[in-house]
């Protein structure tokens, strides 16, 4: 005796897996007369060996069908008088000794009664079959003939009961379409069914509204986590993890199913829901469930119900909401109602383009008059840009008269930190309500504000960044003030919507020089979030206002630093694989690939498009997809350097980021008529470091003969991902052994000798040629520029392949092969012209593996520290812990534990007292800017002198050094 396996139908985390209904626990054997009476009732025992009479004994036997691999095999032996008999077989229903006068005939056999357990999916496991004289499968019992001994017959049993695996296709999704599957259910199944007779429910029959259900996610954080979401670019559930196609176990044997016991309503109507008037619903009241066109006019059948959350932030069609997709079972997707048992109903539901699919009934209602507005909505962690926010308005019988937007809270602070993520959260009115809400310390604009740096709340107010309003234009042009930034409406008149673009603008890098405040995000792991509240203003027939409120979150991603450029050697052309990847916390040990909200694109933006360049002047990826691509590169002259960069836009095309490539060695000039850049730092002082990714060694000013090893500037923590700052992780190396760098031998600290700060560098010579270390003018130039902005992130060099994830290699490059491939971090300062031939162009400042490119000579009374530290490895100079009152400069709080760097000036620039003498690079709130000489010298004159001669010598910080090519004037 075979188990029938079950019928593949519809090709094309439940209580019950896929094979629950599969197992053979008992058998009975029922022979009938050739009337159709019962003439032998044969219960089987279990176990035992092959040929026991009235025992059977089940093994597993391998099969060809898809939908089952292995099903159960029994062998039985029995004996019975001589005769003619229709032999029948049932399982799993015991004895049958409580059905004794139905089974007399084989007419009440076949209508036993069954009823549904739904408390144990199992328990529905029964099964009729019938034998015959070989292994032909026949829809009726045949007459069989037993004239003599060992008679061989053969049965295939079928269960009354059929399963339906669900998966899902969202390849003809549009861009920024989201589905997040919450759940699918078997709905309308049979409590009742015959065992063997074919099972019709009608009126006086009952229904099981609410089947067995998968749960796929619960609650309601609808973003890239959630476990099972449909895009574009990942539009497959279940998906295969290594391509992410649709998995190859999405409908087998063992995939979650919904059981239900067989349902034959015949022919119907088609199931395509514009069947009459193609791309219009037939039955518009259809998912009103007192309805004919609720169940396609199959009262009666059985069906499939997917509930989901819809998200679509494309600007074609925005909109968002509960969403549920019904489906009524059948052998087609056509006109068949027929839900057999015994099979396998493998059902895809393709979702099209808006995830509406007029194959299934689709329950998804918007309000009239309304707004769909995309919630969350995501902006460039960079400062001085803009995207278009879209949002819809279901007019109804109204029209529209204006927009009126208003930033309610606008963040400075991270959103939603660890518990454990030190920051000021004394000025953060998330964390503390009665703090001022103060929206001109966020990041959020709804005007453009290039150039305008702001000291207080009153700017924000008066300029009204806050609040602006958007009359109604309709032509679906930009409309609007250039200053302030354009708009655009598009009107529909058949669909009675009209949509709106308007521009919102992250603001200035620096909002309050005292402070910090950026409009760049400061943290790698944290979004930061505004609130827009819209107030659309609508006029019906009759000049009578009515007003629609609506909200969004405006989230400013998470700064990407990794990777932020890349460098080659002049004839290394081989590519770099870039995959962006972010930080999830302020300690993850790793960066994670991340999937792009929306559609995303990289292509260069300025610079040279032959020696670099991608796969085609564009490449562009999908909505879920991980920015992931490549950077080639033609190779140049070995005296020559050829810069560009590549912006990539993301999440829908609203969040920008950009990479610095660069090939070759040679200076190069970030401004016309300016400086010639050498790109690294001094490594000795006859000596530059090998690439843009070493950091070079640290010297005392005006001391090139005692460099401090890059080997000796290392964290005093260790590895990165290990670390948790705080003030006492930095030591005292007053008695530390410093590898001097071209040296064989080592230094205290105290044995480095220093010029005082009238003194200056003198012109190194590199390969017999005499080079300047860079002075104030030089590096003044570059902030002066109108065309000069600086990027902060991770550098990757001649030896990298590609984007790196471990925190302590993506850090970690060090000049010999312990760190070969890995990155450094740092500032690119670089040509942002798209007109001008410098434009693209590029020079990285390495900040040191360590995160700390500076060294204190010693410690100070100051900002509360009372221990008195010498060589500390710390980018801060002055603070040495948590500030006091942090409310007013709350970027300022843990300001001792950043990274950044100092960069010796080539001399001291300005008066001796106030004068400047190195270039301060703070990695935290890129900051680009001066250093005085009470930052890189500690107590540099005698008490009450007032001279050069007087000044103190070996008092002066380590800090690294740059060159640029030697000026006509430069001795």
């Amino acid at each position: 005796m075979e188990f029938s396996p079950l019928v593949p139908a519809l090709s094309g985390k439940t209580r019950s897996e896929g094979d629950a209904v599969k197992s053979i626990n008992s058998l009975c054997v029922l022979f009938y007369d050739a009337d159709g009476n019962l003439a032998y009732h044969r219960p089987l025992t279990a176990g035992g060996t092959s040929g026991v009479p009235d025992t059977y004994v089940v093994t597993d036997s391998a099969r060809v069908s898809d939908t089952e691999s292995v099903t159960p095999h029994a062998d039985l032996t029995m004996s019975v008088p001589y005769g003619r008999y229709y032999i029948y077989v049932v399982a799993n229903m015991g004895d049958l000794s409580g059905y004794a006068d139905r089974i007399k005939t084989v007419s009440g056999l076949k209508s036993l009664p069954l009823r549904w357990n739904s408390d144990d999916i199992s328990a529905n496991g029964q099964m009729l079959g019938h034998f015959c004289d070989d292994k032909t499968i026949e829809d009726t019992a045949p007459l069989l003939t037993i004239d003599k001994k060992n008679t061989t017959f053969h049965s295939w049993i079928r269960r009354a009961a059929s399963k339906v695996t669900v998966a899902y296709d969202g390849s003809k999704l549009e861009e920024g379409v989201f589905i997040y599957l919450k759940s699918v259910q078997i709905k309308d199944i049979p409590l009742n069914c015959p065992l063997g007779d074919s099972n019709e429910p009608g009126e006086n029959d009952r229904l099981i509204t609410n089947g067995e259900t998968i749960t796929y996610g619960t609650g309601t954080n609808y973003d890239e986590f959630w476990p099972a979401r449909i895009t574009k670019g990942r539009a497959y559930y279940p998906y295969d993890k290594d391509t992410y196609g649709l998995s190859a176990d999405a409908h087998t044997e063992k995939a979650e199913a919904l059981y239900f016991y067989e349902n034959m309503q015949g022919e119907g109507e088609s199931k395509k829901q514009d069947w009459k008037d193609p791309g219009h619903i037939t039955y518009p009241e259809g998912n009103d469930p007192s309805k004919p066109g609720f169940k396609d006019n199959k009262k009666y059948g059985t069906y499939i119900e997917v509930k989901a959350f819809y998200r679509s932030i494309n600007s074609d069609r925005v909109g968002s909401g509960d969403i549920v997709y019904r489906f009524m079972l059948g052998k087609d997707t056509e006109k068949d109602y027929n839900a057999e048992r015994n099979h396998h109903y493998r059902l895809t539901l393709k979702f099209n383009r808006y995830a509406n699919d007029v194959d299934w009934h689709i329950d998804y209602e918007e309000e009239m008059p309304g707004v769909e507005i995309p919630d969350p909505y995501f902006i460039s962690y960079l400062y001085n840009h803009s995207m278009m926010l879209p949002f819809k308005i279901n007019t109804g019988s109204y029209k529209v008269d204006k927009i009126v937007a208003h930033i309610d809270s606008n963040a400075w602070a991270p959103y939603n930190p660890d518990k454990d993520f030190e920051y000021c959260k004394e000025a953060d009115p998330d964390v503390y309500p009665n703090f001022p809400a103060d929206r001109w310390k966020g990041f959020l604009s709804l005007k453009k504000t290039v150039g305008l740096n702001i000291d207080d709340n009153g700017v924000f107010e008066n300029k009204k960044l806050g609040d602006r309003e958007y009359p109604y234009v309709d032509n679906g042009n930009l409309v609007g003030s250039l200053d302030s930034g354009q708009y655009r409406v598009v009107t529909d008149p058949e669909a009675k919507t009209v949509t709106y673009h308007i521009p919102l603008f992250t603001r200035e890098k620096l909002l309050v020089t005292t402070t910090s405040l950026t409009g760049n995000n400061p943290y790698e792991a944290y979004r930061r979030k505004a609130v827009l509240n819209l107030d659309v203003k609508l006029k019906d027939a009759e000049n009578n206002l009515r007003i629609v409120k609506a909200k969004t979150h405006i989230m400013q991603v998470r700064r990407i630093t990794n990777p932020k450029g890349v460098w080659r050697r002049h004839d290394n052309i081989k590519p770099f694989r870039v995959v962006l990847k972010h930080r999830l916390s302020e300690t993850a040990k790793d960066y994670s690939t991340f999937t792009s909200e929306g559609p995303w694109k990289a292509y260069v933006v300025t610079g040279d498009r032959q020696t670099i360049h991608l796969d085609g002047d564009t490449v562009k990826g999908s909505t879920g997809t991980p920015v992931d691509f490549k950077i080639r590169f033609k190779g140049c002259g070995e005296k020559e350097t050829r810069c560009a960069i590549i912006r990539v836009e993301y999440n829908n095309y609203s969040c920008y980021h950009l990479i610095f490539v660069c090939q070759g060695s040679a200076p190069i000039e970030l401004i016309k008529g300016g400086a010639k850049w050498h790109l690294c730092n001094m490594r000795t002082g006859t000596e530059e470091a090998g690439q843009p990714t070493e950091e070079g060694s640290m010297f005392k000013f005006g001391n090139w003969d005692t460099p401090i090893d890059a080997k000796s500037n290392v964290n005093d923590l260790g590895n990165w991902n290990t670390r948790n700052v705080q003030p006492k992780d930095f030591a005292n190396h007053a008695n530390t052994d410093f590898i001097i760098a071209g040296k064989s031998g080592t230094m205290k600290w105290s044995e480095i000798r220093a010029a005082n700060h009238s003194g200056e560098f003198v012109n190194p010579v590199v390969n017999g040629k005499e080079i300047q270390v860079a002075t104030y003018e030089d590096y003044a130039a570059l902030l002066g520029d109108s065309s000069i902005a600086q990027g902060y992130g991770v550098l990757y060099g001649d030896d990298a392949d590609s984007t790196l994830s471990d925190v302590d290699e993506v850090y970690g490059y060090c000049y010999d092969n312990e760190g070969k491939g890995y990155g450094m971090r740092g500032c690119f300062v670089y040509n942002k012209s798209l007109t001008d031939s410098h434009g693209g162009r590029n020079v990285f400042f390495p900040m040191g593996r360590s995160g700390y490119g500076h060294r204190k000579h010693s410690e100070i009374e100051l900002w509360k520290n009372k221990e008195k530290f010498t060589a500390v490895l710390r980018y801060s100079a002055g603070q040495t812990q948590v500030i006091g009152n942090p409310t007013g400069r709350p970027l300022f709080y843990d300001f001792y534990k950043r990274p950044g760097a100092t960069y010796w000036l080539g001399k001291r620039f300005g008066s001796e007292t106030r004068g400047t003498i190195g270039w301060d690079i703070n990695y935290y709130t890129l900051d680009f800017n001066i250093l005085g000489i009470n930052n890189l010298f500690d107590n540099p004159f005698k008490p009450g002198s007032s001279t050069d001669k007087e000044n103190l010598e070996d008092v002066s910080h380590a800090c690294f050094v740059r060159c640029i090519e030697k000026k006509q004037s430069s001795r």
